[in-house]
């Protein structure tokens, strides 16, 4: 996130760092000390309330060094320092006389680069220009000097986002005046506080701010990409290939997506890979993105109103205590002075009292109101969700009726196929084509229904992951033939045991090697192979299709959604396979990815803790 000048970085060096044998020395001893320094920001690395660290990166790094004493068969003790500033994490870093590491949201510059290592990126570093939400969308340079020309600006010094407000500044002459801040959240603070404010603020933090209800806007057109967050380490000290090799690890594949969707939500972690991973002008993921920042502005409006009706609550609740109180005093002044005086302001007194609690009463009357109206919106919202999702199921299943029975037409039509013309089977063809896709799609669309509703009956025991992907090779071979493709199963080895349901483990194999195939060149290959590495057995299957784009890769679990590459022999595809395969496989403990080149094919990959 932040970035430090090069004279800074460069005194840090001179300071101190570790020998380049520091990592070969724990490999001989078996044994050694590791620190982490850190300075804090939420969610990333904080304490909670009683004083214990948490964390995306507290977890990566917990991983990462659970990997090394594993992998290296070494026995590490690690200790964990918050440092004073960002800026110090950097000189701590390079004084430490054992093998160290540091985080803090860092992102990966040239000058950095120069005096210390950076791990590999974990996650997408993106920052978003904001302003208040009154101020108009702002599209271009001329709307932004018509709107913001003059403005206050807040910024962390010496960091990445002063440098894109400078160039803003510089490129459309805004005359912004520059206000120094400790971090993220009091630039979302100010600026949701100040209609004349702007700054630049990390995705990850923008959509935090606007979950808690800040009225910020953000303008994607002038919103930058940069290399992505990444931990830091001493040069020269020997950690390069442990680091390199965790982040090529299943251990890291497994469990890194889980971490970052364990603090962000499963919601929020999509849309930030998604916005960080496609050029900024693909309106797609732009209205996917907006449709959800209206959800959670809408949800953070409700929570907000609760609170305020909880606040009035305790000043009505204060107030009446207060009067109370105060009503007692004065019956107890009049009781020992009975002077005219006395009476008299005691009388005047009590006016006023009447005219606080009329108010408080009118007052109480319309939050109870409010607090009516908003209850009632929020379960028209709630019915009409469950409606759409009944709707959907209803409909899916009213079709498989006149879907079976069409089946069976299909089938007494295909019995005098020999007596038909050209033309005739080309269009019994198509039919047949059709029937099948909707057939396809209508039994996915009850399948999703099943997985939502959680109503999906899972038997877990013992099963050999190999012996049902044979099982199930077997019944693909006729489809295979049909486009000359050979299944190669060589690779597979028996006795990969784990705890999962068969039935829906074979769903997810069945959807796999169907993608496979649809996808595959006539005359190719589909290789189907298992492993077993760091605790975790794996079924992979790889074609030799046209691969998938980094921006498919994006959307490729999501439902409903098809990629730009196309079946090879004119079959149909609805865009839920892959969906279905990752609810199962999540919800039986387990983890799939895929890996692609374009031109190359494409491999997935299904990974269960063994047995």
């Amino acid at each position: 996130m932040k970035k430090i000048t090069i004279i800074l970085l460069f005194l840090i060096f001179e300071v101190g760092s570790l020998s380049a044998q520091s990592f070969q020395k724990i490999l001989n001893e078996g044994s050694g000390k590791v620190k982490v320094y850190y300075y804090p920001i939420e969610p990333f690395i904080y304490k909670d309330e009683i004083g214990n660290l948490l964390g995306i990166e507290k977890e990566i790094i917990d991983s990462f060094l659970r990997f090394v004493e594993k992998k290296y068969s070494v026995k590490l003790f690690v200790e964990w320092e918050e440092v004073p500033t960002f800026e110090s994490v950097f000189e701590y870093v390079n004084k430490s006389n054992i093998p160290s590491f540091g985080i803090s949201v860092i992102s990966k510059t040239k000058a950095r680069s120069e005096v210390v290592s950076f791990s590999n990126s974990y996650m997408p570093d993106v920052s978003v220009f904001i302003t208040h939400l009154s101020v108009p969308y702002l599209k271009n340079g001329e709307s932004l000097k018509m709107n913001i020309k003059g403005f206050d600006a807040a910024t962390i010094f010496n960091t990445t986002y002063k440098e894109d407000l400078d160039k803003l500044n510089e490129k459309f002459d805004l005359e912004l005046n520059y206000l120094d801040v400790p971090n993220d959240e009091d630039v979302i603070k100010l600026v949701s506080r100040n209609k004349d404010m702007v700054g630049f603020v990390g995705l990850p933090f923008y959509v935090i701010g606007i979950s808690k209800g800040f009225p910020v806007k953000r303008h994607s057109v002038f919103q930058v990409k940069r290399d992505g967050y990444r931990f830091i380490f001493q040069k020269n000290n020997g950690w390069e290939e442990p680091i390199q090799k965790y982040f090529e690890s299943y251990l890291y594949r497994a469990e890194a997506d889980k971490i970052i969707r364990r603090y962000l939500g499963n919601d929020y972690s999509e849309l930030i890979w998604g916005l960080a991973g496609d050029n900024t002008d693909d309106r797609n993921d732009e209205i996917a993105f907006l449709t959800k920042e209206k959800e959670i502005q809408s949800q953070s409006y409700i929570a907000a109103e609760k609170e305020k009706e909880l606040q009035w609550v305790i000043i009505i609740s204060v107030s009446l205590g207060l009067l109370s109180v105060f009503i007692i005093v004065l019956l107890l002044i009049r009781l020992n002075r009975r002077k005219h005086k006395d009476n008299v302001l005691l009388k005047e007194k009590s006016g006023q009292l009447e005219e606080i609690l009329s108010e408080l009463n009118q007052s109480q009357s319309e939050l109870s109101f409010q607090r009516k109206l908003l209850q009632r919106k929020n379960k028209e919202l709630t019915d009409l969700n469950r409606q759409k999702d009944d709707l959907i199921g209803i409909v899916a299943h009213d079709l498989k009726s006149p879907i079976n029975q069409m089946s069976g037409l299909i089938t007494i039509l295909g019995f005098n196929t020999e007596k038909w013309n050209k033309e005739e089977l080309e269009v019994f063809e198509k039919l047949e084509s059709s029937h099948s896709h909707l057939k396809e799609l209508v039994e996915r669309i009850l399948d999703l229904e099943s997985i939502q509703k959680k109503s999906m009956n899972y038997k877990f025991d013992v099963v050999d992951m190999a012996e049902v992907m044979k099982e199930t090779i077997d019944e693909f071979d006729e489809k295979a033939k049909s486009k000359n493709i050979k299944i190669d199963s060589s690779k597979i080895q028996m006795n990969q045991l784990v705890r999962v349901d068969s039935f829906f483990l074979k769903q997810v194999f069945e959807n796999l090697l169907s993608n496979a195939l649809k996808f595959s060149n006539f005359n190719s290959n589909v290789f189907v192979g298992s492993t077993t590495q760091e605790g975790l057995h794996s079924i992979y299957v790889k074609d030799e299709g046209p691969g998938i784009s980094d921006k498919d890769k994006l959307k490729l679990f999501t439902k409903y959604m098809t990629l730009s590459a196309k079946p090879t022999g004119d079959e149909t595809s609805t865009g839920l396979g892959l969906s279905i395969v990752k609810k199962y496989v999540e919800e039986m403990n387990g983890n799939v990815w895929c890996e692609s080149v374009i031109g190359k094919g494409a491999k997935f990959t299904i990974t269960f803790p063994m047995i």
